[in-house]
This record gives C-alpha cells, sequence and structure tokens, in this order.
C-alpha cells in the first residue's frame, strides 16, 4: 500500500518542479534553437527565455505567470494499492500552489460558475493500469494561452499524411504569437475525438518514436517552421521546437486528429514510487547554465508619462519602458466597460493610460509582485475600442489584434505593444512598484498599479 502523504508529497513536489525548472530536453532545444537562429530579433527573445529559465532555477519563482489548469497522468501498476489517490494528487496540488504563491487559475463551472476556486483544483486525472509493480506520476501545466490555441478535425478516414500535415499547419499558423513560439506539439490520431485529445496530451509527454512517427513529425515541423512565425512573432527559424505523433486505432470511417500547441517551456515533471521510495527525474542543465547579459543598447527609452514622446515612437522599434502602467485582464475589462456603459465612475482616469494584459502571481511580502507576463491581447478585443475611445493610450500584450482594433488605435493615434510570452519571472523584475486600485475581489484578475523600470517592449502597431 502507497500511502497518501507519500502521492501528495510526490505530487507537491512535480508541481514545484514543473513550475520552475526546464526539462533536459526542452532546455536543450531552446538553446540549439538559440544558437542555430539567423533573425536577429527572434535570437535576442531567445536569449530572454533562457535568461528566465535561469532566474526561475534561482529564485523559484514559476517561469510563467499562468501557473496553469494542472494535468496528471498515472500509471498504477497492478500489484500496486493506493490510497485515497484522487484526493492526495488534488491536496498535493492545493499545497504546492498555496505555499508557493502559484497563480490559482480554475473556475467552479466553465459556463454557469466562473468564480475562482482559489485553489488550482480540480486538476484533471487520468489513471491508466499497467503490469508491474510501480506508481508513475507525471505532471503537465497547461496554460490558457496555449490550450485555447489546440484544436481537434474528424478528417476523412482516407486523408492522406500531407492532408495531415496540412491540417496541423493551419492550426499553427491560426495560433500565430498567441501560443508563444517557437512551440512544442502533440498530435495525437485514433480513437474518438476525445481519445484523440488525450493521445496529443500524451504526445507531449512521449520520449521515444519509432522511424515512421518520427518520419512523419520532422515533415510536420519542417512545414511548420516555413512559416516563419518565429520566437513570440518576431519571424526567424524556429516556430516549432519539436512535433510528437501518438498514433492508435479508430473506427472505419474515422480519422481524428486533435493538436495540443504547448509553449516554449513546456512544464512537466515525473516520478516513480515504489513503496515508500521516490525516484524524481530532476532537470540538471539549466543549474549549470550561464545566461549571457542581454544588451539593449539599440533601444528606445521611453516613459509613459512622456506622451509626445510615444505618440512618436514607429511600427516595428523596440523600447524600454519606465513609469506607471496598470493591469487589467478579462474580468478586469468587462467590468470597466460596464461602468463606462452604465454612466459609471471609474476606479482610474484612463486619459493617456497604459493597460497591461496581465494578471501576476501572487507574492510573498518580500516580494514587489510574482511572476507577471502577457496574456494573449485578441481576448480583450471586444473591450479595446470602447477604451481606447475612452482615452487609453496604448496596451501591452501578446499576439495579434482584430482589424477593428487596430482601426482604432490608429484613429485615436494610440499603440499596441507586444512583449515577449513565457518571460514572466524576468518581467517581474522589471516592476518596482505595485499597489491594487481597483476590483480586489478578483484576485489575480484585480487591476494594479504598477511602476515598471526598462520593460523591454515592441511597437507592434500604431
Amino acid at each position: 500500500m502507497i500511502n497518501s502523504k507519500t502521492i501528495e508529497s510526490a505530487v507537491y513536489n512535480l508541481c514545484v518542479e514543473a513550475n520552475t525548472l526546464l526539462s533536459d530536453s526542452v532546455f536543450s532545444a531552446i538553446l540549439d534553437a538559440y544558437y542555430k537562429e539567423t533573425n536577429p530579433e527572434a535570437k535576442q527573445a531567445l536569449q530572454l527565455i533562457l535568461k528566465n529559465a535561469r532566474m526561475a532555477y534561482e529564485t523559484k519563482k514559476p517561469l510563467c505567470q499562468d501557473t496553469g489548469q494542472v494535468l496528471i497522468f498515472v500509471k498504477i501498476g497492478e500489484k500496486v494499492q493506493v490510497e485515497n489517490l484522487n484526493k492526495s494528487i488534488n491536496d498535493g496540488v492545493l499545497k504546492a500552489y498555496e505555499e508557493n504563491f502559484y497563480r490559482k487559475s480554475v473556475v467552479n463551472n466553465a459556463l454557469f460558475d466562473r468564480k475562482n476556486t482559489k485553489t488550482n483544483v480540480p486538476c484533471i486525472i487520468y489513471p491508466e493500469i499497467l503490469a508491474g509493480d510501480e506508481l508513475e506520476i507525471e505532471v503537465l501545466i497547461k496554460g490558457a494561452g496555449a490550450e485555447n490555441m489546440s484544436a481537434i478535425s474528424m478528417l476523412s478516414p482516407t486523408a492522406s499524411e500531407d492532408e495531415i500535415t496540412e491540417f496541423v499547419k493551419s492550426v499553427v499558423e491560426k495560433a500565430g504569437a498567441k501560443a508563444c513560439p517557437p512551440l512544442f506539439i502533440g498530435v495525437g490520431i485514433g480513437g474518438t475525438i476525445e481519445y484523440a485529445g488525450l493521445l496529443s496530451k500524451k504526445a507531449l509527454l512521449s520520449e521515444h518514436a519509432d522511424d515512421v512517427h518520427q518520419k512523419l513529425a520532422q515533415k510536420i515541423k519542417n512545414s511548420i517552421n516555413e512559416l516563419k512565425i518565429g520566437t513570440a512573432g518576431l519571424g526567424g527559424d524556429f516556430t516549432a521546437l519539436d512535433v510528437k505523433i501518438l498514433t492508435d486505432f479508430t473506427h472505419i470511417a474515422s480519422m481524428p486528429v486533435a493538436i495540443s500547441i504547448n509553449c516554449h517551456s513546456s512544464r512537466h515533471s515525473k516520478c516513480l514510487i515504489k513503496g515508500d521510495d521516490v525516484k524524481y527525474f530532476t532537470p540538471t542543465l539549466v543549474k549549470d547554465f550561464v545566461p549571457v547579459a542581454e544588451d539593449f543598447s539599440d533601444l528606445i527609452k521611453v516613459n509613459s508619462s512622456n506622451v509626445s514622446s510615444l505618440k512618436a515612437l514607429k511600427q516595428g522599434q523596440n523600447v524600454l519602458l519606465s513609469g506607471e502602467i496598470f493591469t487589467a485582464r478579462d474580468m478586469a475589462h468587462k467590468k470597466l466597460v460596464e461602468i463606462i456603459k452604465n454612466g459609471g465612475k471609474l476606479p482610474f482616469d484612463l486619459k493617456n493610460k497604459i493597460i497591461f494584459y496581465a494578471g501576476p502571481c501572487p507574492c510573498s511580502k518580500s516580494d514587489i509582485i510574482g511572476s507577471v507576463g502577457p496574456t494573449t491581447s485578441s481576448r480583450m478585443d471586444k473591450f479595446a475600442p470602447i477604451l481606447y475611445e475612452g482615452g487609453v493610450l496604448a496596451t501591452i500584450g501578446k499576439g495579434e489584434r482584430s482589424s477593428e482594433v487596430l482601426k482604432t488605435v490608429k484613429q485615436v493615434g494610440g499603440l499596441y505593444f507586444t512583449v515577449i510570452g513565457g518571460i514572466a519571472c524576468y518581467l517581474s523584475g522589471k516592476v518596482i512598484e505595485n499597489e491594487v486600485v481597483a476590483f480586489e475581489e478578483l484576485g489575480t484578475e484585480a487591476i494594479c498599479r504598477l511602476i515598471v523600470r526598462d520593460l523591454p517592449l515592441r511597437v507592434d502597431y500604431c
């Protein structure tokens, strides 16, 4: 019998490892891309991604502010007896997220009760019975930015490898910069619609593939990299760092194909339990990595209070922003727009303000802010025109915007900045003041007033 506390402790440790340490395979893929990248902007972005990994290891802050939906894959040996498996797993997740100041992002019900559970549980558990006397637990952290860009399609049962390749490529092309490229992509083919989705998640975690699967995976990877979306959407040679495929049985009339997109951090961890003995597979490469000092000498320094200098910026320029900005994401935007439509008093004056689409992690009393980075800007598109027209000067986020938003930005003389996604630990070091100014009841989605120093941004549109 494996004790419930052993399982709880193992899950706790796996959550910490997955949120703060890049696996050796992921780290090696990013480092290899950095050395081979020919696009200067993309190379610099990869450099910051690597630096973020080192900082997360040193500070134990999360790699990304979106500490995600936790997926647990459990392989249970048929000779193993376990005690309170589901409860032990959820208790381990809950404790890890509370004690380490990770962001809690799970709501009670997807449609009818979107109130935050404030625990990040329940997690999603996939059990599997195998031969043997060991218990294997693998954790996969899925942030919404990448998960929201995942897709599934019921292709024709006669679909060719070329058609499957084109489908995967089209999904990645639609994702653009929203999923924090360069990406790790899991492809699941077979079963039924939900089974294909599960296969695609398992593919992300798979380690070995036979020649047939590897050949198709390489073909898909090459096709994706021809898109030249590149790191953080900046162009370049690496849109996909790796593609993995799992296939299985299916109905004679079906060809379910699921694509699970994972960001460049591809956060996961694993352990084996036999009796009371727990074996972890802790990464080692990031511990010895020494980051190259970033060179921002060619970037333009601007202050949020200097409206004329901000309005003089040109599309494509890279800047270091200092001064006051405000965080606000989905629910805060909904509340702000409701106040405007109802003629109420806003919690702060929108005139010439800069809004950062972010929901930071909580932090200890000794820290100014937890890991903080951009969320997907397009989710705020339905609110953006009314806020820009209400006085907002600029927004900061990741990914592409709708034509309506871009038209409004142009009409009001505003700006849209992008910032590299998935370097939230690094970006937290750019915040020197932080206070909640509105909607405290929203937790991580409350509006915060930040003072930043040298926040690296790109003028995506103006």
